[in-house]
Formats: structure tokens, C-alpha cells, sequence
């Protein structure tokens, strides 16, 4: 009988840290104020400027929203967040290859873009 009480709490245990991996983190004023700078940036990115320059800002509220959703620790944000960090970062890479077309830039943030909004539509959902 003391073996199945045990088994059934370990069980039980473990059902439930895997319901909490579910549950949405909180609200969290610090994270939609960034993804919402992120957004902005992207929307008024100008592809014919000077691109170096406006990826370097882009990449460091990119890496300030990954590190914070990481360290806080907002799981299901943070799961996100690998996504545009890996585009901004091969953007970035490719940028100091050398200067990059005007259309290469255009399907570029196009795509930071449209994460951006996944992680914006995550982040402000919550409540």
C-alpha cells in the first residue's frame, strides 16, 4: 500500500511540472515595451540607408529581449525568441561579407518582420 501511495505521488508530481510548462508566463511591461521597439524598428527599416547601422540597434534590442525572456525566465517566450535571433544573426553575418542588395534586405525584414509580430502578439496577449 506505502508503494503505491509513493508511486501515485511521483506520478502526480510529475503530471503536474509538465502542466505548468503550459501555463503562460505573466504579463510583463518590460517585454512589450522592447518587442514593441522591435516592431518599430523593423516598420521604418530602410533597406537603401545605411543597413549596418540599423541592424546594429535591431540586433541589440533582439539580444536584450532574448536574454531578459531567457533569464527571467518566461518559457514560452523564451522558446520563441531563438527564431529572430537567428535571422538577425545571419543577416548580420552576411552584412559583413560585404554590402547587400536593396531586395536581399527587403525579404530580410520581411521575415524579422513577421516574427517580430509572433512575438509581439505572444507577449502583449498575455495578461
Amino acid at each position: 500500500m506505502k508503494r503505491l501511495i509513493v508511486m501515485l505521488a511521483v506520478v502526480g508530481l510529475t503530471g503536474c511540472a509538465s502542466i505548468v510548462d503550459m501555463i503562460p508566463s505573466k504579463w510583463d511591461a518590460n517585454q512589450a515595451k522592447v518587442i514593441t521597439d522591435i516592431q518599430v524598428q523593423t516598420n521604418h527599416f530602410d533597406c537603401r540607408g545605411d543597413q549596418a547601422q540599423q541592424l546594429k540597434s535591431l540586433a541589440l534590442n533582439v539580444e536584450w529581449f532574448d536574454t531578459y525572456a531567457k533569464t527571467k525566465p518566461t518559457k514560452d517566450i523564451a522558446k520563441l525568441t531563438g527564431t529572430i535571433t537567428n535571422t538577425v544573426n545571419e543577416y548580420q553575418d552576411r552584412l559583413k561579407t560585404g554590402p547587400v542588395s536593396p531586395m536581399y534586405c527587403d525579404i530580410k525584414i520581411k521575415i524579422i518582420k513577421q516574427q517580430a509580430d509572433v512575438l509581439a502578439k505572444t507577449t502583449q496577449g498575455r495578461f
